[in-house]
């Protein structure tokens, strides 16, 4: 099992600028050049963060920037932090690397390699895929997704858009915004309530709101994954859920 890394080699908590003073405030994207960093172009863009390019040690890397004044109550205090503590212990060669996130007061930057391709674009460009690909897609996704539950973290959001694909055909498990610990402080097994992911990757007990084992949510939405791959097409019409659960239920 690959070593993790140590928060500290990650995770930079800023609460006041090395060089603010009472006369000038630092702002966030000066406090990160100090560290390296430098933004760049935006990627993406969501409800409450964007992904931009940035350039750390030489390098094109990617960023997630959080705005926390865009986020819920329940994001802010429960699933952020989950994301944070998760990122900067996690190492594993199927996982994106993460290579520093700086907490600022209002922002949250979480830098890591930038890798612009996913499965969903992928298998839409080529159609299904050979038994071969997809199994070798298969095996490093599994064995990402082991690692992670021998740490008693579920991932709870798999979907081929957050796995991407590197120029080596080497697969990238990204987005832990939904992950969370499986045990409780007693390293009791605990049970999850809270919707979340995407439907049609989405398990029937979630889906019809009842507490649910997050790994075996996993492995459902694994199996989503590869049936994709080996068809092309979705196991699911998701467009109707009381419909979609009763096609789960029969199969």
């Amino acid at each position: 099992m690959p070593p993790k890394k140590k928060p500290s080699d990650v995770y930079v908590n800023v609460t006041k600028s090395k060089k603010s003073s009472a006369k000038k405030k630092t702002s966030s994207t000066e406090e990160l050049e100090e560290y390296g960093f430098t933004l760049g172009r935006v990627l993406g863009q969501g409800s409450y963060c964007k992904v931009r390019s940035a350039i750390y040690e030489g390098e094109e890397v990617a960023v997630k920037v959080i705005t926390r004044d865009k986020l819920s109550h329940e994001f802010s205090t429960k699933f952020l932090p989950r994301e944070i503590e998760v990122l900067s212990k996690i190492n594993h060669e199927n996982i994106v690397k993460v290579h520093k996130i700086f907490n600022f007061p209002k922002k949250v930057y979480i830098f890591m390699e930038l890798i612009e391709d996913d499965l969903l674009g992928y298998v839409r460009s080529r159609g299904r895929l050979k038994e071969s690909e997809a199994r070798h897609f298969f095996e490093q996704m599994v064995s990402a997704m082991k690692y992670l539950h021998s740490l008693n973290i579920a991932h709870r959001d798999l979907k081929c858009e957050n796995i991407m694909i590197d120029e080596n055909h080497r697969i990238k498990i990204i987005d832990f915004g939904f992950c969370r610990s499986t045990v409780d402080s007693n390293k009791r097994r605990r049970l999850s309530e809270t919707f979340c992911g995407s439907t049609a990757y989405a398990a029937p007990e979630v889906l019809q709101g009842l507490p649910y084992n997050p790994m075996m949510y996993d492995v459902w939405s694994m199996g989503c994954v590869l049936y994709i791959m080996t068809t092309g097409m979705m196991p699911f019409d998701d467009s109707h859920i009381r419909k979609m659960v009763q096609l789960q239920l029969k199969r």
